[in-house]
Formats: structure tokens, sequence, C-alpha cells
């Protein structure tokens, strides 16, 4: 199930569940109070209506499915924000390695620098900064904004995963 879909179900649910609230309040507003006398209403209990010609009537899956169905929408959004701290947290406890790892090992492209002898190690650590920098500040942004849905994690992809179980979703 993608997380479009776990969070279309999930707002579906809610505003489900919020028009029951509303019509179930103004149901019982408008019931007519019972006769003294204990004695049944001859008409039904409840309104009538005719559904519009082409509209279609859709029948009400039964609670247990609803119940299982909330519960596991709940679960994938558990199992997303905690997948989202974890790959925050782990941009954060990581980015002080950026710049060592690009000064020691400069990447490829950096041989053909003029002077690449000593220019490419200085390169690899200007890279290594700058990578670091973003690295830390998405991390940042990774767990503090981990509970909104929609939000993709916006880390790069990381050199080492720290913490098991933790997969970053666009790689």
């Amino acid at each position: 199930m993608s997380r479009r879909t776990r969070a279309r179900l999930l707002a579906d649910s809610l505003a489900a569940a919020g028009l029951a609230l509303c019509f179930a309040g103004t149901a019982l507003a408008d019931e007519p109070s019972p006769p003294a006398g204990g004695a049944a209403p001859s008409e039904p209990v409840g309104k009538t209506y005719e559904e519009p010609v082409g509209q279609t009537h859709q029948v009400p899956m039964p609670d247990e499915a609803k119940e299982a169905e909330y519960r596991a929408a709940w679960l994938d959004y558990g199992k997303s924000v905690l997948n989202r701290y974890g790959v925050g947290f782990n941009s954060l406890l990581t980015f002080p390695a950026d710049p060592i790892m690009d000064f020691v090992k400069p990447r490829e492209e950096f041989d053909k620098l003029p002077a690449s002898m000593v220019t490419k190690y200085v390169a690899g650590l200007g890279q290594g900064v700058l990578l670091s920098l973003y690295r830390a500040s998405m991390g940042a942004f990774d767990v503090v904004f981990a509970p909104l849905t929609p939000m993709k994690e916006m880390s790069p992809e990381p050199r080492w995963m720290i913490f098991p179980g933790v997969e970053p979703e666009g790689f």
C-alpha cells in the first residue's frame, strides 16, 4: 500500500467519522419522542429518501473490516514515521564523517583538475563540508517533519545506515 493510498484512506476514515457524528446528532434530535403510554409509533423509525437517478449507493462494510482497515492504516503510518525519524537521526549522526571521507578519498572527477595532486584533496574537503552541512540540515528537517505523511525524506543517500531496518525511501 503506497503512502498516498494510506494518507487518502486515513483522510477518508476521519472524514467519515466526522460526518457520522454530525448526522447522528441531527438524527437523534429529529426523532419524535415515544408516547407516554408506551405504545409503539405506527410510522417507520428514521427517515426515508430517494436517491437521484444515476448515482450508486455504497454497501457499508462490516464493522470488523472497517476496524481492521483502520488499524492497518495507522500501523503503516507509524512504520513510515519511524522510518523517517530513523533516516533523519542517521543523517544527524553521520554528517561529521563527510568532510573526512571526501578529503581522504576524493571523487574521481577531481582528478581532472589542474594540479590535481593537491587540488583534488582541497576540492574533496570543500565538497565534504558542503555535503555535511546539507546532510545535517536535511536530517534535522526529516526529524522535525517526520509525522507529516506527505513529506518525503530530504536527507541525501547515506554513507552508512546505523539503525537496522531503516531504509531511505528514494534510494
